[in-house]
């Protein structure tokens, strides 16, 4: 697998408006682990890593974190460390569930109404988990997914765009038309025979539209991230020359990316 560094360019930061103050925040920090909860008539799983530092007063932004098909929530966690380079946040790595005539893997819903939105309300329902238990700061939500998982997704950035302040799409396909500008990072490799390397091309100019971007970031043949500029939100596009992969360099690019996204702009 090709390993490759790549480089952000970032908008200056801009004033970050106070936390939310939820509930939660009683100075009694929720621990690391595997949890259960009740989505409807179904039970959904997911593993939450809470930070050391954590004091349970402190609001702390939030990263979900989406498998591919086929895989789970431990799969994704030894894939995007993101513990590792934002020491801060809680990071939820979630479990699909499996999928008729798929076979047994863990899938998630990429389209608005599919499969009953079961995954859009397994969010809402982590969601309101975590502010009735953890100290999290409601405007630093950020979602990062792969493959699947990135189709996933793009369906939050386009259904529940008012709960997140960023994206972030690994080897994704759109299946949905956004309503409304979000920040988004994007990677993909130019050799992917998965998911084309035109389909992240043709998903960077969907999101430079709703972006108010001058244009969308030129196609790049060459390893990088190149941002579109003129932008309402920002919009990043990084290129690798492998194939339907988890380039581990991009976690870290994904992670300053959500860095650099102040709270006011998640609104």
């Amino acid at each position: 697998m090709m390993r490759l560094r790549m480089t952000v360019i970032v908008m200056a930061a801009i004033s970050v408006a106070p936390a939310a103050a939820w509930a939660a925040c009683d100075g009694t920090p929720v621990t690391s682990g595997s949890r259960t909860i009740a989505v409807d008539a179904s039970m959904r799983t997911f593993v939450i890593r809470v930070p050391s530092s954590s004091d349970g007063r402190t609001p702390a932004p939030v990263v979900f974190a989406l498998h591919p098909f086929g895989t789970n929530a431990q799969y994704m966690a030894s894939r995007a460390p993101i513990a590792l380079t934002w020491r801060e946040a809680v990071v939820i790595y979630p479990n699909g569930t499996p999928r008729a005539g798929t076979g047994p893997g863990f899938a998630w819903q990429g389209r608005s109404g599919e499969l009953e939105d079961r995954d859009l309300r397994f969010f809402d329902a982590m969601m309101t988990w975590l502010a009735t238990n953890a100290c999290i700061d409601e405007k630093r939500v950020f979602v990062l997914g792969y493959s699947n998982g990135a189709g996933l997704a793009y369906l939050l950035a386009c259904e529940r765009a008012d709960r997140l302040a960023g994206v972030a799409i690994v080897s994704g396909r759109m299946g949905c038309s956004p309503n409304r500008a979000k920040p988004i990072i994007m990677t993909h490799g130019v050799a992917d025979a998965t998911i084309g390397y035109d389909q992240a091309v043709e998903a960077t100019r969907v999101w430079a539209a709703k972006n108010s971007c001058q244009g969308p970031p030129p196609p790049a043949r060459s390893p990088g991230c190149v941002m579109a500029t003129g932008c309402a939100s920002s919009l990043t596009m990084c290129t690798h020359a492998g194939g339907h992969e988890y380039d581990s360099s991009f976690t870290g690019a994904a992670v300053e990316f959500f860095k650099s996204i102040g709270a006011n702009s998640a609104r």
